[in-house]
């Protein structure tokens, strides 16, 4: 009688941790869920914004190169003061392209 008390006693024992583990491992699941689920509206509101940032940068790079590219029949000294030195703004070239000299 004894044994069998002891054996049942072992048998909830095991039971009871079992139903902890897959208790956690269900709680961990969830959260991590969630978290991911959070993680990646974020990472789309930051595409989005990044989106938006590099068209304002397209808008500023062109209205730049508007100000400062020499067209075709301007005289190309207008922008520049007496005795300084003239910068030439080449749009074609981007930086970071391998056939851009140093300055």
């Amino acid at each position: 009688m004894p044994q069998k008390r002891d054996e049942r006693l072992l048998n909830r024992l095991s039971l009871s941790i079992k139903l902890g583990v897959i208790l956690v491992a269900s709680i961990s699941c969830v959260k991590l869920a969630t978290a991911h689920h959070r993680t990646r509206a974020l990472s789309r509101e930051l595409e989005a914004e990044y989106a938006r940032q590099q068209e304002r940068l397209v808008v500023a790079r062109r209205a730049f190169d508007g100000l400062f590219q020499i067209r075709p029949g301007e005289r190309a000294g207008k922008w520049a003061a007496p005795r300084r030195q003239r910068v030439v703004w080449d749009s074609s070239v981007r930086p970071g392209d391998p056939g851009m000299g140093s300055p």
